[in-house]
């Protein structure tokens, strides 16, 4: 019997996966190695020898390591879902606004410092959001409306050694996620609870997809060659959409259970 190891995430996939024995380990908690070209995860709870892996590292503080697993993963040669060579592309907030706009999705224009004695010259009018690094699930962004919140935000970015990026705040009417797996997409608009897309969701419901949109995530997914993958989108009162990220490990909460069922056909057909 084949194994697949699951990489953090949900801990419902042995139902969906009858045939395999699955596993799970906690990245912050295992240390990886190849050995006879062989790839081995080791814990607390034993040594896996995985024939293939679901990658389900959610949002999480970035940490240098996990690129270090990703190469060896892609290194050993071991069937990843989604495959690690894109999982690396879309770790980083910079790489993956640059592959939207290979895509030509239409992106929330932004200007960037590499450091904070430089946000003097990357402001904009108020309101802005500003976002210190490669954090996800809201952290590490703020919204400025004025200009004495501005400079206790540049107080504090002054002790950061994280690029920051500043873009026009979207008064959005609705955030739209278009999640695609296989060849298969949903839909899902969201509503949270502050000003934060996607954080502290109230709310959900499948929508109607639209055309244009699903030619977008397709397009992303095609490109990077993806098994799963969403865009988070911003729409405002006028029409205007705006892609705010895509995401190479979306969650599926809110998403019907045939999500679940078509993703672990990924990892049978992979």
């Amino acid at each position: 019997m084949e194994t697949v190891l699951v990489v953090n995430g949900e801990v419902y996939w042995q139902d969906f996966l009858p045939e395999y024995k699955v596993e799970q380990k906690k990245i912050q908690f295992t240390e990886w190695l190849i050995k006879n070209d062989q790839l081995y995860a080791i814990d607390q709870n034993g040594v896996c020898k995985p024939d293939r892996i679901l990658w389900r590292l959610g949002a999480i503080k970035p940490n240098p390591k996990y690129r270090t697993i990703l190469e060896l993963i892609n290194f050993s040669g071991v069937p990843c879902v989604n495959n690690a060579s894109s999982l690396l592309k879309g770790y980083d907030r910079l790489s993956m606004l640059s592959t939207l706009k290979d895509c030509k999705l239409p992106v929330i224009p932004f200007n960037v410092a590499t450091a904070s004695t430089q946000l003097k010259n990357v402001e904009m009018p108020f309101p802005f959001v500003v976002k210190a690094g490669n954090y996800h699930g809201g952290f590490g962004k703020v919204l400025v409306s004025n200009e004495e919140k501005w400079q206790d935000v540049k107080d504090l970015l002054f002790i950061t050694d994280d690029y920051v990026t500043i873009e026009p705040y979207i008064d959005y009417e609705r955030d739209i996620r278009y999640l695609a797996i296989g060849d298969q997409v949903w839909a899902m608009a969201r509503k949270g609870k502050f000003w934060k897309a996607n954080v502290q969701t109230m709310d959900f419901v499948m929508v109607e997809q639209d055309v244009e949109l699903v030619q977008q995530v397709k397009i992303l997914q095609e490109y990077l060659k993806l098994d799963i993958v969403a865009i988070d989108i911003l729409e405002e009162k006028n029409g205007n959409r705006y892609v705010v990220e895509y995401n190479d490990i979306p969650g599926l909460s809110g998403f019907p259970e045939e999500v679940k069922r078509a993703l672990a056909s990924c990892v049978k057909n992979k």
